[in-house]
């Protein structure tokens, strides 16, 4: 047994063990069903999963229609007539890794495109949100996914600091208990509540005695009620707002872990990447071109038939354990800081085998391989009982883009929310994309749309300022998806920043989420107007404009022509490699983190 599988639901545990018995959170078994459990594709054949695909059909079909509606009207605030739209584009909208920072980050970014705003709405990029298709997340993007879709699709405000109470980001989301010392009285109180719990998990008879540490931080973010006591991850598809397809399709990305790097946090580009939907755990990597049912996740399979018919398991797939396998940055970085006695320290703590020799074992999340036996020849772990799986962001693409641009879901434009920490003031600069597109041109050059182009190294991103404003690339092609970027920046009107704190940063004050989400809010709402601190009045026009170009591709009877509204709205937008800009057309930001907020006043509402 190793300490990565201990905790998961350690903040279940400790707020939630009142509401019913331990047991009730332990996996079991039942009779297998007559379906298959695994579905294969090829590169050549490549499919989604029925269900989603039912899922996408019935949303675009019956609720998109009316949102794009709602959110232009009849087009001609942006010189279009919709009605000359046989269809619109297919919008998926990605959130970025980076702790906490970029769950607040993503939340605030949220609110500025639901329609549900007011503000949002009013201002019009409130919208933006409802005709989306797809939502994917990775590492603090995930726990924001949990956030929304395990608490029933709520409005940001309710969500983050609601009555409900809230994500209680004023509790240490790795020591909740107060104090950093895992040995310290009220740390072994709160780990021996864990521990009974993971006793009842043993007590089921599973290989799940050991699975309980990567989503100890992800159960802040799940119903406020419960904080994510007995919620399976398969369990969204039978909420009210999923059925009624109210929100987009969540897809969260987990990465493989190989030789992983303690020192510098970091996998290679050549492991599979994983994605875990509320219907399956699957890898489009062509090495592995497979799916298995979320809802038996944790069955013991062979070439993907169950090696027990009458032996399947139901409740493995735990939110906290999902999410916590796509963001355990901050057990990665604690064991980093820690070493080998910190993490001994821990699992002294929980009674679990010393292992000294391994201190990485505190950021693995191992799950029973659904996968054992397919693919031999290609995939790496397909002799391995155990997939042994890590952080999302870890093989260096802080963007959850893989899913987005998988060929079989055809997605249009991708909407890229960025809270990655790549400069030394904790602003992103580009890498992530880069990283992509390196994995995109060599591993996924037949599976994966690829991405439009881009500047080539983050030293480029930076000095043309493409990390300190919204940014569109691909506008002038159709051979690859648009991209809407919307970078973690510095207020535009050069006030001091709050969004920028360190991504081991492990717990803030109501204050200081409030002026997080104020401060991302009042950007995603402004743009920028060149050599000024204003924002652009046409912004939430140019955003439409950004969303709704694709769809000038399948009129009725021709292609539309770009109307001069939004052609004007590209010149300043766009990337455009042969008329750069420059980081000194975006005066006065200050880049330095101005540290906790003394006060915000501004409510999202």
């Amino acid at each position: 047994m190793v300490l990565s599988h201990w905790v998961t639901l350690a903040l279940i545990a400790a707020r939630s063990f009142a509401q019913g018995s331990l047991a009730n959170y332990a996996p079991s078994f039942t009779k297998c069903p007559d379906t298959a459990l695994v579905r294969e594709f090829t590169p050549a054949s490549q499919t989604i999963n029925p269900s989603e695909s039912k899922f996408i059909a019935e949303r675009e079909s019956h609720v998109i229609p009316r949102s794009w509606e709602s959110w232009l009207g009849d087009g001609s605030s942006i010189g279009y007539r919709t009605s000359e739209f046989m269809d619109f584009a297919r919008i998926g909208i990605a959130f970025s890794g980076g702790g906490l920072r970029a769950s607040q980050v993503g939340a605030g970014a949220i609110s500025a495109i639901d329609a549900r705003n007011k503000t949002a709405a009013a201002v019009g990029t409130g919208g933006l949100l409802q005709v989306a298709s797809y939502f994917s997340g990775l590492s603090g993007g995930s726990w924001l996914t949990a956030g929304v879709y395990m608490n029933n699709f709520p409005t940001v405000q309710d969500m983050v600091l609601g009555s409900q109470p809230g994500w209680l980001m004023e509790n240490d989301i790795t020591f909740p208990a107060g104090s950093s010392d895992p040995l310290a009285p009220e740390n072994v109180e709160y780990f021996s509540m864990i521990k009974q719990s993971i006793d009842a998990k043993a007590a089921a008879g599973l290989m799940l005695s050991y699975h309980f540490l990567s989503g100890t931080n992800a159960s802040n973010f799940f119903d406020n009620s419960s904080h994510g006591a007995g919620q399976l991850w398969s369990q969204i598809a039978e909420s009210s707002f999923f059925v009624n397809k109210e929100a987009p399709f969540p897809v969260v990305v987990i990465n493989s872990n190989g030789t992983f790097d303690l020192t510098t946090l970091s996998v290679s580009l050549d492991l599979p990447v994983y994605e875990a939907s509320p219907f399956e755990l699957a890898s489009f990597d062509p090495s592995i071109s497979a799916g298995a049912d979320m809802t038996f996740i944790g069955t013991s399979l062979s070439r993907g038939v169950p090696t027990d018919k009458n032996s399947c398991v139901v409740g493995f797939d735990q939110a906290s354990f999902v999410i916590g396998s796509s963001s355990n940055v901050f057990l990665a970085s604690q064991s980093q800081a820690a070493g080998t006695a910190g993490v001994a320290n821990l699992q002294e703590l929980l009674g679990a085998p010393v292992d000294t020799e391994n201190p990485d074992i505190a950021i693995v999340s191992r799950w029973p391989n659904p996968f054992f036996g397919i693919a031999p020849s290609t995939f790496v772990d397909s002799n391995n009982a155990e997939l042994n799986l890590v952080d999302g962001g870890f093989n260096g693409e802080g963007l959850p883009l893989n899913p987005l641009l998988v060929k079989a879901r055809g997605i249009e434009v991708i909407v890229a929310v960025e809270a990655s920490a790549n400069t030394a003031d904790n602003w992103p600069n580009g890498l992530s994309f880069l990283f992509s597109q390196e994995r995109l041109s060599t591993i996924l050059a037949d599976t994966h749309q690829q991405l439009p182009e881009m500047p080539i190294s983050s030293d480029d991103f930076v000095a043309q300022g493409l990390n300190l404003r919204p940014t569109f690339f691909g506008c002038d092609t159709t051979d690859t998806p648009f991209v809407i970027l919307l970078p973690n920046s510095p207020p535009l009107t050069g006030a001091a920043p709050f969004a920028n704190g360190p991504t081991g940063q492990t717990q803030y004050e109501a204050n200081e989420t409030q002026a997080i989400l104020d401060q991302t809010f009042n950007n995603t709402i402004g743009g920028f107007v060149p050599n000024t601190n204003s924002p652009d009045p046409n912004w939430p026009g140019c955003l439409k404009c950004a969303a709704v170009d694709r769809s000038r591709f399948k009129a009725y009877s021709h292609t539309i022509e770009r109307s001069a509204f939004c052609e004007k709205c590209f010149a300043q937008y766009c990337y455009n490699p042969n008329n750069l800009t420059s980081a000194a057309e975006l005066p006065n930001r200050q880049l330095a983190y101005a540290g906790p907020a003394s006060n915000s006043s501004v409510k999202l509402r």
